[in-house]
């Protein structure tokens, strides 16, 4: 548009070079491809099962094939292979084996989560209020839910519907056009501690407003069904989306999401915006790395767990026996002693970290401030919030030199005064009884329904996976305990 090439133009750049993948300015290699990929993964998602679903074709391209948990893996799992399995939909683990395999042949696991906190569809979801239809919503996770305020939403899950005979089959479906939308109350209507306080209530305002009850008389597009509780409203859009009468969807795990595309931004695109960059982020990067590594003398892994945000406790949780169970499968199927097998190896927690802000730098502590664009960050915290330890931190280094170029590395800690959030590698560090590292790249507005981080680090972050995959066993092979 006009305003665009002028607005540009003041800058001293041509207007035709409003392209990302032009203007974006690095020094890193492979920066641009790294990001045009990542993007074109996370505008597909909006729930955990596309999180996982949006996986599945770069697996596949390279190589991956599925595995059931109700089939016999003793058979299956072969030394050279590839492999993935699915639990839930929304849980994922992928793994490749070398072609040797010892006894203990150590394994690289590096795990990230597929839910973000979100607004998620209430079973019974109709609701009007002053001749609005709206679709009620509870909220999943600790979401910063002042952002989704004033913001066209769609919605992204599975349904489960009546197919053929009445079987139950799952659907996933995804629309990004902004049909529902939250509004703010307008600052004249609000009292002067209401604004100072800047609190909205989460049952009362968070209510989202789909349609007038006016139009949808006069137009159209009420597809309710006598004794259910689904908004008509949203039940015409499932059944025109699915292809399916609206009285044959039996249930649903539908999640709100920005219908504004994820995309790059700043002077020289050096910045993402993105719903879910915690923790899809770190989850793309594991599998990018895993579906790209070239040969390894450990057993590869990446993992998606679901229910990060709200404790991981379930059957798709990295709290469950997922991980415990299948590395039992695995190496059982390749003849080899598990307990030996997880001393040489190592599990790399990949969650996003705290970059540091512009405007509230008196956050972080003082010496340990990650920066955008610096490189991947190791997390530590003495009170065991973070399984980062002397040993797997130095570990990481090392493992990051081995790359070419180099991984850059910073570190962080919290305050003293500070709360410290955790991630999955606690639980299964203990529960696994591996060596563990925390790690992850800096964003600003962790849990906002609009998260920013740096370009160059999203290529950090997939560098160091690649490495800890090829030079993880070179490097512990030389590592030397005190005791």
């Amino acid at each position: 548009s006009r305003s665009v090439s002028v607005r540009f133009s003041r800058l001293g750049m041509a207007a035709n070079s409003f392209s990302p993948a032009q203007r974006m300015t690095t020094a890193v290699p492979g920066v641009t491809e790294t990001v045009s990929k990542f993007l074109s993964y996370v505008n597909q998602t909006g729930s955990p099962y596309h999180s996982v679903s949006a996986l599945l074709p770069g697996l596949q391209a390279s190589g991956f094939k599925a595995l059931s948990e109700k089939d016999d893996w003793a058979s299956a799992v072969k030394p050279g292979g590839k492999y993935y399995v699915i639990r839930g939909s929304s849980m994922i683990f992928a793994f490749s084996i070398p072609e040797k395999v010892t006894t203990d042949t150590g394994m690289v696991f590096v795990a990230g989560h597929t839910d973000s906190p979100c607004l998620r569809i209430r079973p019974n979801n109709d609701q009007a209020s002053e001749g609005y239809k709206q679709v009620g919503v509870e909220c999943y996770g600790g979401g910063l839910w002042h952002t989704w305020l004033d913001r066209g939403l769609g919605f992204a899950g599975k349904v489960v519907v009546e197919g053929a005979g009445g079987a139950l089959e799952e659907k996933l479906i995804r629309v990004d056009k902004p049909i529902c939308l939250i509004p703010n109350l307008a600052i004249h209507l609000a009292t002067a501690d209401e604004r100072a306080a800047f609190k909205i209530s989460k049952e009362d305002n968070l209510q989202p407003v789909i349609a007038t009850e006016a139009k949808v008389q006069l137009l159209g597009g009420d597809a309710s069904v006598p004794g259910r509780k689904i908004s008509g409203v949203l039940a015409g859009i499932l059944s025109k989306e699915l292809g399916v009468d609206a009285d044959k969807i039996v249930d649903l795990d539908l999640c709100l999401m920005d219908a504004t595309p994820s995309r790059t931004w700043g002077v020289h695109d050096e910045f993402i915006e993105s719903g879910r960059l915690d923790n899809l982020c770190s989850t793309w990067c594991a599998f990018e790395a895993i579906a790209d590594a070239g040969a390894s003398p450990s057993i590869c892994c990446a993992i998606g767990f679901d229910h990060e945000e709200v404790g991981s406790q379930s059957w798709v949780g990295a709290d469950s026996n997922a991980v415990e169970t299948w590395v039992a499968r695995i190496t059982q199927a390749l003849s080899m002693d598990k307990a030996r097998s997880l001393q040489n190896s190592i599990l790399v927690s990949a969650d996003m970290a705290h970059g540091v802000h512009p405007n509230y730098a008196g956050k972080h502590q003082r010496q340990h401030r990650p920066m955008m664009h610096e490189g991947v960050v190791i997390k530590e915290n003495a009170n065991q919030r973070y399984m980062s330890n002397a040993a797997t931190m130095a570990i990481t280094r090392e493992v990051a030199k081995k790359q070419t170029p180099a991984v850059p590395i910073q570190d962080f800690v919290v305050k003293n005064d500070s709360p410290c959030g955790s991630t999955i590698g606690p639980m299964l560090c203990s529960n696994l009884g591996v060596r563990t590292v925390d790690v992850g790249v800096a964003q600003w507005a962790m849990h906002s329904v609009r998260e920013s981080m740096g370009t160059d680090d999203l290529q950090h972050y997939l560098q160091l996976f690649k490495a800890f995959f090829t030079h993880f066993a070179e490097v512990d092979s030389t590592y030397k305990g005190a005791l």
